[in-house]
């Protein structure tokens, strides 16, 4: 039998292993039958990659494919000057600073979506799901200003943000439908927020330290199928790769008042964390994927390098509470993930 004579269903089939999107794009090409057998609206699902997201971009983005252990340079023109932030899907959050523009870009389809303007020069997104355009949903985003923390929602066109604001001094949130998550600084509980009242729907108290006794910090949140996670692990604290520890507490709500229960193992699922925000993946659902394993882009300081940092994307395994660089090399400029689509 002739390659392009294959099955359609089977072709399909093989265009949803393809764990890199430079490859679905030459599957496409090979001729009309495998074009029809793998539809540009669905790709395969795609691992994360790491992207520079530091200030003054040329007009060109560095990204980091898992899959692939390459370096893509992609030419981006509107990405001139701009900012990016923070961890997206298929558009990443971008801040003009000259102009001070808040918009999304994607860098495959080469469109810019502006957003409503903000007082502030530091943002976070906490949502931006794919295809913000057409899905419908809110752009959920934080930031910072005068001393207040400021959740804001919009969709694509709207002329100001649906906002609520929490006084300055937060570790770890997260945004899960329609809820915002976050853990006060001083007394270091959980609140959960309506994001569009700004009501606050319950506050779970904190996680207390079997040692001490005392509150103990949870830096980020997850949401993992509907379950909340909590890590605790401090980056910026790290000398050294093998300095970085994190530990790992689920929440259970199944008694009168909701509390925090450490886990020694996250089974086959895989964490993913920038400086600010974290997700969840499956690590059976990606080839060459270790699962009970989180992933993330420490932040070393480098004394005899005119105070640089070095990006090293590195891998902490539960098991053997281990950190480990994920790859050789540092990252440089590198610091947070990025969905890419082709859509």
């Amino acid at each position: 039998m002739d390659w392009s004579d294959l099955p359609l269903d089977l072709l399909h089939l093989i265009s949803k292993r393809l764990s890199d999107l430079s490859d679905f794009i030459r599957f496409r090409a090979v001729c009309k039958r495998w074009h029809f057998a793998a539809p540009i609206a669905d790709p395969p699902r795609q691992l994360p990659w790491v992207v520079a997201t530091r200030d003054g971009l040329p007009n060109t983005i560095r990204f980091y494919s898992l899959s692939t252990g390459k370096i893509y340079t992609i030419s981006f023109a509107e990405a001139k000057g701009k900012r990016l932030l923070g961890s997206s899907h298929d558009y990443m959050l971008a801040f003009d600073p000259k102009r001070r523009h808040l918009s999304l870009l994607n860098p495959f389809t080469r469109s810019e979506i502006l957003l409503p303007p903000t007082d502030s020069d530091w943002h976070r997104p906490l949502y931006i799901g794919p295809d913000p355009v057409q899905s419908g949903d809110d752009v959920v985003v934080c930031w910072h200003s005068s001393g207040i923390l400021t959740v804001g929602s919009c969709r694509p066109g709207d002329r100001e943000w649906k906002k609520i604001q929490i006084p300055e001094g937060s570790y770890g949130h997260t945004f899960y439908k329609g809820k915002y998550y976050v853990n006060e600084r001083e007394s270091l509980a959980t609140k959960v927020i309506d994001i569009k009242t700004g009501a606050t729907l319950s506050t779970i108290p904190p996680l207390i330290c079997t040692k001490t006794g005392q509150p103990r910090r949870l830096d980020y949140l997850v949401m993992s199928s509907g379950e909340l996670l909590g890590v605790s692990g401090r980056k910026w604290t790290c000398n050294t790769i093998g300095d970085h520890k994190f530990e790992v507490y689920q929440l259970d709500n199944e008694n009168e008042v909701a509390r925090w229960i450490k886990i020694d193992s996250i089974g086959d699922r895989v964490l993913f964390l920038d400086d600010t925000v974290g997700f969840c993946l499956r690590a059976s659902e990606f080839e060459g994927l270790k699962g009970d394993c989180i992933y993330f882009i420490a932040y070393l300081y480098k004394a005899d390098a005119d105070g640089l940092y070095e990006y090293p994307l590195c891998r902490y395994n539960l098991k053997n509470s281990k950190a480990e660089a994920a790859v050789p090399g540092a990252l440089v400029n590198m610091s947070s993930w990025f969905f890419p689509s082709i859509l």
